[in-house]
């Protein structure tokens, strides 16, 4: 149903629009337009997320994430609230080939990019979004839609469904806890192992 959009992926370039800044209030970070105005949907979702007991970093995290995602609507011309399963797929596999931006060119660390510290077994960061970074990306996008979905405000769809192919939800349950959605991303990428 939502897969007859067809884009050229390689040709899409995410615009600069907009940024993430500091705030005073009960939410830390806000994103804000290219005119100065906080995103309404944005501020009134991390409101709720405060609520919940997160942290500023997790809001400024998601304020970027969020941010990356309305960068992402306008550059293929969807508005927020009539996004689809066939965005979110197309943003996953845009991530999956772009070049990270930076503030400057890499220059001692050229060489270690991407590469697994033999000593601590992490990995130095990359030029491209890795796996856990989409995965996150996902995540915040799933639980931003899920927000405006519960309000209902329509006709919303979440645009990072779950997975109808993944395991079978709540298959170990414990009849004492309640039941919990449960599932896998569908455009989750996989993790890379770390093998030594």
């Amino acid at each position: 149903m939502f897969d007859d959009v067809e884009r050229d992926i390689a040709a899409i370039q995410m615009p600069s629009w907009g940024k993430v800044v500091a705030a005073a209030g009960v939410v830390p970070w806000l994103v804000f337009d290219d005119a100065g105005h906080p995103i309404d949907p944005i501020k009134r979702y991390l409101a709720d997320f405060m609520a919940h007991g997160n942290s500023a970093a997790s809001a400024r995290s998601y304020a970027f994430e969020l941010l990356r995602w309305w960068r992402w609507l306008m550059a293929v011309g969807v508005e927020w609230d009539r996004a689809t399963p066939a965005e979110g797929r197309d943003l996953v596999l845009w991530l999956l080939r772009a070049t990270k931006p930076v503030a400057r060119a890499r220059s001692r660390s050229r060489s270690t990019a991407g590469m697994v510290n033999p000593l601590t077994g992490t990995r130095s960061l990359g030029d491209r979004y890795g796996s856990r970074t989409i995965r996150h990306s996902n995540a915040v996008i799933r639980a931003f839609y899920e927000y405006w979905i519960e309000r209902g405000l329509g006709p919303l769809v979440n645009p990072m469904p779950l997975d109808p192919r993944g395991r079978r939800a709540n298959a170990h349950h414990d009849p004492a806890e309640p039941f919990r959605p449960e599932g896998r991303i569908r455009y989750n990428p996989k993790l890379a192992q770390n093998f030594e």
